[in-house]
């Protein structure tokens, strides 16, 4: 194996790392906003929901983007959070193949710090953050989910969730980063270990 090879297999690797984290189709046209539209109506969403999920498809950038969650559990919390752990296994097997993942989880260490009217909307239980590759995924992995028993799971195990998405101005640590200067450091001690 000569160090071409090596690097021209890290490369190829992360080629089809590139592919699958960041895709290929670019922005919603407008007829598929209104195709997925018209697939949300059949849901039974609220008008509001529709308008939301309507807006944020024809301002589509392109770009991943990332769903900020604020989430309580019902007591019992234990039974709760198995519920809501039932429904994030499958929810996030749609998300996975679509290049979207968890970027941050945490449970909540105490009550709001600080309201700005919003005094009803406090005792959360945990946060998360989670990373879509295109508004395009979001649409489809919510029609798999709306409707579906593992959602009831977590209607189930709420009483109240926030979310709202949100485009990063300033990002620390992506993957595409650190995966790629992951290969270049294995692709350089094969190189050593081979060559050498």
């Amino acid at each position: 194996m000569t160090a071409t090879m090596i690097w021209m297999a890290a490369v190829a690797f992360y080629g089809v790392f590139w592919l699958w984290y960041c895709g290929l189709k670019g922005k919603l046209s407008q007829a598929e906003v209104e195709a997925y539209m018209l697939r949300f109506e059949s849901t039974g969403l609220s008008a509001g929901a529709l308008a939301n999920l309507r807006h944020f498809m024809e301002k589509d950038d392109g770009r991943e983007w990332f769903m900020v969650n604020l989430l309580e559990l019902k007591s019992p919390k234990r039974e709760s959070a198995k519920l809501l752990q039932s429904y994030t296994k499958k929810f996030m097997a749609g998300m996975i193949k679509r290049g979207g993942h968890p970027f941050f989880i945490a449970i909540a260490a105490a009550k709001n710090i600080e309201n700005l009217n919003c005094e009803h909307s406090d005792n959360w239980t945990l946060t998360g953050i989670i990373r879509y590759r295109s508004r395009r995924d979001c649409a489809e992995t919510l029609i798999e989910t709306f409707g579906s028993d593992h959602h009831a799971d977590k209607l189930a195990s709420l009483v109240k969730t926030f979310a709202f998405p949100a485009t990063s101005s300033l990002l620390m640590g992506s993957p595409r980063a650190l995966v790629g200067m992951g290969l270049a450091l294995v692709a350089a001690l094969v190189n050593i270990l081979v060559i050498s």
